[in-house]
């Protein structure tokens, strides 16, 4: 039973940060026998505030409350709430806990129960259930739970992919070349004691790097941006991928992806040769958190292990095929955009490097060549288990004035984008793929 017997007495809630809380609650009075049920429902509170949730009763009235509900709405940022019993004097602490976003905590008939955003209860231990947090966007802080004694925690983080590059457009009976695939991201988890962080850590979510814009009319596309690198505090930064070059419509040129980020720096965006991977550099395959450099035409030796998959390139003699790396771990290449051979015939791009697997293909499926091409399918969010998977490359066409198709996006989790296909003058070539954002998952026991 919670009971509010004086004309001072009222229930509130405590929101430790801005967000998106709402809250729920019913009562019943009893004046002199006459029983009268309510309940009211709370617009969002959406600052770091204090919000009376019941309100104190009228005179010679109880107030008998029987149902407090507190929901995190927001769709990432964790809330710390105190719920409290306030007499105009004294405080006295009702319920206090980090709600997750998604998670509910309630109050009924005298019991208190939080829910995790599966609708489930939570674990009722003297550890308490571990505390996941998730992050996606912008900068938030990852606060420290106190529902229970912290004593381990893990941060799996990714900066962004590299954007894909721009398809070039040339109506002769040239060579011309689609854009080259983005380098993945750089994937990074450690374990801390929980005494060894603070109460609070700022966690930075590295932007995916910008599209290459396609050519125009007898011109080379545009090369993609590199990815922003993602942070952890001061403890942890995971850098982003370089961009894939933009389709060239010079003889003798190849059009090369960008670098996967590493562990100690962004990769390199992609020119006539392979953007660099960060440091430390791979040339090939890599180990440990090397970024791999990107290639004219990316194979299973552009992997990685930690580091971004490197993108994919285009040689100077197209040839199909061109596929984003592999990363074990980390986020994988952008797949290439399809070209133009000098008949002119439609050369195929390639499909998007997978994260989680070291050698072997099947990631986002290349966009298909013709009259009426398709863009790269996107690459595939982040898990707990690999990073983001990049973008498949665009479709090309010889057909008069139709334009290249697009290149996929980067998964969320470091995915590089997807180069755009060659378009047939006056047909502008297809944009490249944006970059996958960073991410991050923090886990607590």
């Amino acid at each position: 039973m919670l009971l509010l017997a004086s004309t001072s007495d009222i229930i509130r809630v405590v929101t430790g940060s801005t967000g998106d809380i709402e809250v729920h609650t019913s009562w019943v009075d009893n004046l002199s026998g006459v029983i009268t049920p309510d309940g009211e429902p709370k617009a969002s509170i959406t600052t770091a505030t204090t919000t009376t949730i019941v309100a104190a009763p009228a005179a010679s009235t109880q107030r008998n409350v029987k149902l407090i509900s507190i929901y995190n709405n927001h769709a990432s940022t964790s809330n710390l709430i105190t719920v409290e019993n306030f007499d105009g004097a004294n405080t006295a602490i009702l319920w206090k806990g980090t709600l997750l976003a998604g998670e509910l905590v309630t109050f009924d008939n005298g019991d208190w129960q939080k829910f995790t955003s599966g609708g489930l209860k939570t674990q009722s231990t003297i550890q308490g259930a571990p505390d996941i947090q998730l992050f996606s966007s912008g900068a938030t802080n990852w606060v420290k739970p106190t529902t229970f004694t912290p004593k381990l925690v893990r941060v799996m983080i990714w900066g962004g992919g590299g954007g894909g590059g721009g398809g070039g457009s040339l109506a002769t009976a040239a060579v011309c070349k689609g854009g080259g695939g983005g380098g993945g991201g750089c994937g990074i988890q450690r374990f801390f004691s929980a005494d060894d962080l603070s109460a609070t850590e700022l966690v930075t979510i590295g932007a995916g790097g910008t599209l290459g814009a396609g050519g125009t009319a007898g011109a080379s596309g545009s090369a993609g941006g590199a990815g922003s690198s993602s942070t952890f505090g001061s403890l942890i930064t995971a850098f982003g991928g370089g961009g894939g070059a933009g389709g060239s419509i010079t003889p003798g040129n190849a059009s090369c992806g960008g670098g996967g980020g590493g562990g100690g720096g962004v990769g390199a965006v992609g020119s006539t040769t392979g953007g660099a991977g960060g440091l430390p550099t791979a040339a090939s395959s890599g180990v440990g958190v090397q970024g791999v450099t990107g290639s004219a035409v990316v194979s299973v030796i552009n992997c990685a292990e930690s580091g971004g998959g490197g993108g994919a390139g285009i040689a100077a003699t197209p040839v199909a095929s061109s596929l984003g790396g592999n990363s074990l771990y980390g986020g994988a290449g952008g797949g290439a955009g399809g070209s133009h051979s000098a008949t002119p015939a439609n050369v195929a791009g390639g499909a998007g490097g997978r994260s989680g697997v070291y050698t072997g293909s099947g990631g986002a499926a290349v966009g298909t060549d013709g009259a009426a091409p398709t863009a790269g399918t996107a690459g595939a969010a982040a898990t707990s288990k690999a990073g983001g998977g990049g973008g498949g490359g665009g479709g090309t066409t010889v057909t008069a004035a139709v334009a290249g198709a697009s290149g996929g996006a980067g998964g969320v989790g470091g995915g590089g984008g997807g180069g755009g296909g060659t378009g047939m003058n006056p047909g502008i070539g297809g944009t490249g793929g944006v970059g996958g954002v960073g991410y991050c998952i923090v886990y607590t026991w």
